[in-house]
């Protein structure tokens, strides 16, 4: 199966669905990640500040660009081990919100989605190349926990194909540790927008999961260091060593004999405000 992950950022995709990803390429899934928001000026671990202004955007952009390599060399099965996969990144290459909306960082959390703003129609024309190459057969977006105005947006524009494809939604890292709002009520909101249930699923069991999703983490360390790495591979813990995604029907359809995903609870209807665990 062709399983196309967006990514608002680099390096969400690696925190919040490593151990997910490791699973359906060892079912022998294609795995593409789309990077959406990949210029950026944001680099606090990382040695930005020496550059020169007018070189930064550049500077950190690529510093980002060798740290999402990095992951695909480390993820287990990839590029140099025996174990055949097909991994890939895409690059949309479109401004982040700082850059975008001229936001400061405290603005990225309380900022909603605006449907004027042209990254959702580039977003959405790119889905629409990828869908005609035949590339897509099952989406992965960004649940958008933690309000990151840039995960909401993308998950805005993927919206409409949500509705129409096997679908999972992801729990955001790092937004996931931080936010106050609970995941499930964010599911129920994202089912609305769909008008279609969706049911928590998990991951399949890896050797060494929590080690080995902090390794993959920690390819990024111009975007986080050793103590975040550690929470967004204990997050894992919570699950049983595991991930958690909330998929729409036609995801729950294929999830057992595609090895897509485990489901262990009952869905949550859109019309439904009760949350579960």
């Amino acid at each position: 199966m062709k399983i196309l992950v967006l990514s608002p950022h680099r390096g969400t995709a690696a925190f919040s669905l490593s151990l997910s990803v490791i699973g359906w390429l060892a079912a022998r899934h294609s795995v593409t990640i789309l990077n959406v928001f990949t210029r950026s000026l944001e680099a606090p671990y990382s040695d930005a500040d020496f550059a020169h202004p007018n070189d930064r955007l550049s500077y950190v952009s690529a510093m980002r660009r060798r740290e999402d390599e990095l992951f695909l060399h480390r993820v287990p099965g990839a590029k140099g081990s025996p174990m055949p996969t097909n991994i890939q990144m895409v690059d949309l290459n479109l401004k982040d919100a700082p850059l975008r909306l001229r936001c400061t960082q405290d603005e990225l959390y309380t900022l909603a989605v605006n449907p004027a703003d042209p990254a959702i129609e580039k977003i959405r024309k790119s889905l629409a190349r990828q869908f005609e190459s035949g590339k897509v057969e099952a989406l992965v977006l960004p649940l958008g926990l933690g309000h990151h105005v840039d995960h909401l947006t993308v998950r805005e524009a993927a919206f409409p194909e949500a509705a129409h494809l096997p679908t999972a939604f992801y729990e955001d890292l790092p937004g996931a540790i931080t936010t106050l709002e609970s995941p499930d009520k964010v599911a129920v909101d994202a089912s609305l927008q769909i008008s279609q249930p969706l049911t928590p699923v998990f991951s399949a069991s890896t050797s060494n999961a929590v080690q080995t999703k902090r390794r993959l983490a920690l390819a990024y360390p111009s975007q986080i260091d050793s103590a975040e790495a550690d929470l967004i591979s204990n997050f894992a813990a919570r699950y049983d060593a595991s991930e958690r995604l909330w998929a729409n029907p036609a995801w729950i359809t294929l999830a057992e004999s595609s090895q897509l995903s485990i489901s262990r609870t009952q869905p949550i209807p859109p019309d439904s405000g009760v949350q579960q665990n």
